[in-house]
């Protein structure tokens, strides 16, 4: 499952960068570390959307067609 705790937090961060970037005037340096944590939380929350999928993916190889086929046989003979 994709832990969306993580990704509202990376996503509070971002904006909170975001806005110290534009409060910075004359300092790159200060502003390249803004935008460098900014990459930082975006790659963050690429994580944690591919590690729901990886979950996601190993549930449905568990399941299997064969499995979800006799579940629904099942439960049509009891009806």
């Amino acid at each position: 499952m994709i832990n969306l705790k993580s990704i509202y937090r990376s996503l509070e961060k971002i904006e909170k960068q975001m806005k110290v970037y534009e409060l910075i005037d004359d300092d790159p340096e200060m502003k390249m570390k803004a935008l460098d944590n900014t990459i930082k939380e975006f790659d963050l929350i690429g994580d944690a959307a591919l590690e729901g999928i990886k979950d996601a993916t190993a549930s449905m190889k568990k399941i299997g067609s064969e499995d979800i086929g006799k579940r629904i046989e099942k439960l049509t003979e009891i009806n």
